[in-house]
Order: C-alpha cells, then structure tokens, then sequence
C-alpha cells in the first residue's frame, strides 16, 4: 500500500474530506476577513463624515476634503482589520462563541479609532478633522461591526460544521486501528481539517518489528512539498520511544509535528507543553486567572461594590424597614455557601422567606413557594435580595460576576450527579454570571439544567476578561433572560 493512502482520505466509509469541501489556507482566510472588516471601517469613517459635512454642515460634496477624510478611513480600516485578522485566528483555533467575540469587537474598533487620532495628532492634522463627524462615526461603528463579526463568524461556523470549508491540511501517522479511532472519535472534517494523506505503521514495518526509515521520509518529503500544516502521530503513552524514532526521520524537512495520545479518553485535555527540569512536561490544567488577572478582577470588585455600598444604601434601608414590618425575624439571611477553591463562607442575602435554613440541610426555592413572603417575592423577582452579597464581594470572599455560589447540600448533590460540576469552584463565584444571563437561574432540579448552567460557568472560567466581565454586568441589568425563572 502506498505511503499517502489517498483511498482511504476520500472513501466514504470512515470521516475524512468532503469531495465538494473547499479549502482556503488559514492565512488567506484572515487575510480575507482583515480586508472585508477593514473595507466596512472605512466605510464607516468615510459615510458618517461625509453625511455630516452635508447634511448638517451643508458642505458640497466638492467642498468636502476628501483626500484627508479618506487618509483618515484608510489608516482607521488597517488597524482594524488588523485587529480582525488577530481575532480570525484565535476563531479558528476554536473560540467560536459569538457573543464572546462582542468584547474583543468593541475593543478592536475604539483602539483603531483611538491610535487613528494619535497618528492624526502627530502628524498635525488633528484640528482639521470635525470632532462631530468623528464621534458619530465611532458610535455608528459599534453596531455595525459587532454585527457584521457576529455575522462572519456564524457563517464560517456553519460552513466548518458542516465540513464545507477547511483551512488546514492534516496527514496522519500511526497503527491502522489508532489513526482510524482518531479519525472516527475527532471528526476533523467537521473542524477545518482536511486530511492530506494517511502512512499506516503496520504496512511499513518489517518482520522484525522495525519501521522502514526511507517510507516515513518519503511520506514526510511528499507533505512538506504539499505544505500539509501537520502532521499528527497518534501513538500509545507507553511507548514515546517509537514516537521518537519516527520524529527523527522527519526532522530533515520544515513540518509540524504534533503528537496525540491513543485514547478513549475526551475529557483529559492536553493545554501546552512546559519546561520542568531539562525535560518538558505536558500541561493538563492551568490556573484560570494569572496573577495580573486576579489583581485586575479584584480591583474592579472592590471598586463596584463599595461605589454600590453607598449609592444603594438609602434602597437597602427602606428594604429592610418593609421586610421587619411584614414578618418577625431577622432583616439577614445568612447562609453557608461553597466557594472558592472549595471552601465555605457565610453569604448574606436579604431574608425573602419565613424561614431561615443554614445551607446544611434545606429545601430550594420553588415557583409560588408558600415560604416566600409578599416583600421577599418582589426582592426576589428584582434581585435586591442579592445586594448585601455586596459586602462579601468587599470582603474577598465573592466577586461580581462568577459562578452562583450553591448552598452545601446542593453543592454536593449536584456535584454526584455530574462530575464537572465542582470545576465550577476554580474562581470565586459571584453575585451575578455568565450562566444568569443565559436564563439558566433559579431551580437545577433537571438534569439538563445543572449541565446548562456548568457548561456556562466552565466557559466563563475558561474565557475571563474584564470585557467579558463588564457585558455580563451590563447584560444582568438590561437582559430580559437575566431575570428567567426569579422566584
């Protein structure tokens, strides 16, 4: 059998590439979507300008200084497609969220925006620029592009999914039964991979068990000639020593070659290669926030919660008037929560019910719960019941935004009923989060409710950003979904 099973790559029998699938190399591709984003840029800068001039200013489109608008437009539109060009890799190395892609958007657009007004100020043509013109440009901008990234990145997408465009080429190296599980388990076609080329360890190995040399360098010559992006060894852990033999018959050409265990396993995830020692060591997991991260994140709730503290007060007073007047008990309700890194802290909430359980052993909030008084349905409905969380956020113990803090009991029945639940727990959880303003609130009685709201908070944890953090604020307070299922 040849080296480059080509009848294997294009039979219909096991997952590979689609004859009708187009392939558009990975640099092409981005620079497609810098040109097509920065074009709409300019567009932007150049329209609102010139629809200021006109029709405000009553400038004739003669009078209109076009040669400096344009200059302004063009070196608008290169940053910003430059910033696009960015975000398409980081889309095709998987992040295909679209509403994670809003932060990286606006910020994209008013850094292109900004740095155009310092080239603008440098170069001394600032003062002939209409501030107007330029302000109203930048805030057109901002819906049209976040639609139009939003737009693209759905479209391609549906098209990766549906294995219609592929933008890398992939060969692969290994034992028949490994690479064919690897192929059938991974679906790369329904990920942009095209697979190139196929050498089956079995076909080349001789009755002494050695792998012939001169067909892993032929196979390897014919992929650096095609420009394949990769090629994958897929192998058992126990034996890098093969591994490391067929590596070294192919570091005589410019390939990559990446390596991947033979498994079953599609939950242990390898995240990066580091150094330990003189060796390199393989990166399972990762803490979620490095340390410039947690002091950003911390900054920003201590800011936010003691502003609120005292914007607030007067409202958290009438509240606690009405909740002593309606029903005896305290105006608190504390409670034992699981936070972070699994430890417990005492949340406080305004009391909504006439009861007051500890979080060891309790009964959750039901719709029409007879528990709830007439105040506390309102403060619940409205989430005011949330604002003393304020002075655990102050005091380190929670954040803004995070995974919803469950009390004990919860914590640990959810956790055996699905084992990802406690990942939750590797950043501190917050009074509102990502899961909130997807709607997934209130009871986690279905199943598909507790893996709708871990697999939120998991993609929160996985993706932090301050923006994020700010869409999510702004989110909970004017989303309809953020306030699904209050009771």
């Amino acid at each position: 059998m040849a080296a480059t099973d080509s009848i294997f790559v294009d039979s219909p029998v096991l997952p590979g590439v689609h004859r009708q699938s187009r392939l558009v190399m990975r640099a092409m591709l981005c620079v497609l979507l810098a040109f097509l984003e920065g074009g709409v840029a300019l567009a932007i800068v150049l329209g609102s300008s010139l629809a200021y001039h006109i029709f405000i200013l009553g400038t004739e489109v003669t009078g209109f200084p076009w040669t400096l608008y344009l200059i302004f437009g063009l070196t608008a539109g290169a940053i910003y497609g430059n910033f696009s060009a960015t975000a398409c890799g980081r889309f095709l190395d998987g992040e295909r969220h679209p509403r994670a892609t809003v932060p990286e958007s606006l910020y994209g657009w008013t850094a292109a925006i900004a740095l155009t007004l310092l080239v603008a100020f440098l170069a001394g043509a600032i003062g002939d620029l209409s501030r107007v013109s330029l302000t109203s440009a930048y805030v057109v901008g901002i819906p049209v592009i976040l639609l139009l990234r939003s737009a693209v990145q759905r479209e391609l997408s549906y098209r990766i999914r549906l294995g219609a465009l592929h933008y890398e080429r992939v060969a692969m190296v290994g034992s028949r039964v490994d690479v064919v599980r690897f192929l059938i388990d991974n679906e790369l076609w329904r990920h942009g991979h095209r697979v190139a080329g196929v050498m089956f360890l079995d076909e080349i190995t001789d009755e002494s068990g050695d792998i012939q040399p001169g067909a892993l360098a032929e196979f390897a010559r014919d992929h650096a000639n095609l420009k394949t992006d990769y090629i994958v060894v897929v192998g058992p852990m126990n034996d890098l020593a093969s591994v490391e033999g067929i590596v070294s018959e192919m570091k005589r050409f410019a390939l990559n070659v990446v390596y991947s265990p033979a498994t079953n396993s599609s939950a242990l995830k390898i995240l990066d290669v580091v150094p330990i020692g003189i060796n390199n060591a393989l990166l399972f997991m990762r803490k979620p926030m490095t340390r410039t991260a947690v002091f950003l994140k911390r900054a920003m709730d201590i800011a936010i919660s003691g502003t609120a503290l005292i914007l607030l007060a007067p409202l958290m007073i009438g509240v606690a008037i009405a909740i002593r007047l309606e029903s005896p008990g305290p105006v608190l309700f504390r409670q034992e929560r699981r936070g972070f890194n699994g430890e417990t802290f005492i949340i406080w909430k305004f009391r909504s019910m006439r009861v007051t359980e500890s979080g060891r052993m309790m009964r959750q909030a039901e719709r029409d719960d007879p528990r709830v008084t007439r105040v506390g349905r309102f403060i619940r409905s409205t989430s005011i019941d949330e604002l003393p969380q304020l002075v655990n956020v102050l005091v380190g113990q929670m954040s803004i935004v995070g995974p919803r803090p469950h009390a004990v009991s919860h914590d640990e029945a959810l956790s055996r009923q699905l084992a990802t639940y406690a990942h939750r727990q590797r950043i501190k959880p917050g009074i509102t989060g990502w899961a909130q303003v997807n709607g997934y609130r209130g009871e986690t009685r279905t199943f598909d409710q507790i893996e709708g709201r871990t697999v939120r908070d998991l993609y929160y944890i996985d993706n932090w950003s301050l923006y994020l953090d700010a869409w999510i604020i702004v989110l909970t307070i004017f989303s309809p979904a953020a306030r699904r299922n209050a009771h």
